[in-house]
């Protein structure tokens, strides 16, 4: 009878921790729970501007590099994963387009149109799933936010079309602006609390309309410009999950 009993705990002891070994692996790389992190990678912007006046359009590209932080939180459900998250970033990008006109007189115009992006922000949600305990796929999409600066500045105002120079000129406008992001990345569990993605963004914050008018008393000038804003962003990031992650 003792040794049956002896048997029994011995049964149960030997479950309990079979139990316990099989939850510290569930819980350890599950990815629930909040998380913070910082991301570096590199991003493209481009601009694009149709002059409505002139009937002209100008466009360029730019590559620069990002760095910013985030946060969120995921819930895991039967090896699925949804999860909320927002991030706060900068992007050190400023394409600008040039037109060039050769005018009637010894004078040429040179036109620039420059969009400068100060920041942007996304709050997004996530949804994948595990492809192996520590190892996570997913997509990604939502609200992207950002401040842009837009400026067209001439040199010899009038000079390429007519004989008339009502000289050098240059507007700036700040605006922040909202629009909306899609994406996707990877992320990887890989010691205690800690957790290494790579993430790939596309945001769209839409387009805007400014009027140019330049006032001389000679003549003036109004030129009407249509500014679409588009971006990509590639980044690695490394993040601390505040979840009961128990292993080493």
């Amino acid at each position: 009878m003792r040794r049956q009993r002896s048997l029994v705990l011995l049964a149960s002891a030997l479950s309990l921790l079979g139990t316990n070994a099989w939850a510290d692996k569930l819980v350890l790389p599950n990815f629930s729970g909040a998380y913070l992190g910082a991301a570096l990678g590199v991003g493209g912007q481009r601009v694009h501007v149709d002059n409505q006046t002139l009937g002209t359009s100008f466009s360029d590209r730019e590559t620069g590099f990002t760095i910013g932080g985030f946060t969120g939180y995921n819930w895991i459900c039967n090896g699925l994963l949804f999860g909320v998250e927002t991030d706060f970033n900068w992007l050190n990008t400023s394409p600008t387009a040039y037109d060039i006109e050769i005018g009637p007189t010894a004078l040429n115009e040179t036109t620039a149109l420059r969009s400068r992006l100060d920041w942007f922000g996304t709050l997004r949600g996530r949804a994948g799933g595990l492809i192996d305990p520590d190892w996570l796929l997913y997509a990604t999409g939502g609200l992207a936010y950002g401040q842009l600066n837009h400026t067209l500045s001439d040199n010899c105002v009038g000079c390429g079309n007519s004989t008339f120079n009502l000289g050098p000129f240059q507007q700036s406008n700040t605006d922040t602006k909202a629009g909306w992001t899609v994406g996707g990345g990877t992320e990887y569990h890989y010691a205690g609390h800690w957790m290494a993605r790579a993430e790939a963004l596309y945001v769209d914050l839409g387009s805007e309309t400014h009027t140019y008018v330049v006032t001389t008393p000679l003549a003036t000038g109004t030129s009407v410009a249509k500014w679409d804003d588009q971006f990509w962003v590639a980044r690695l990031g490394l993040s601390y999950a505040f979840g009961p992650f128990t292993g080493p």
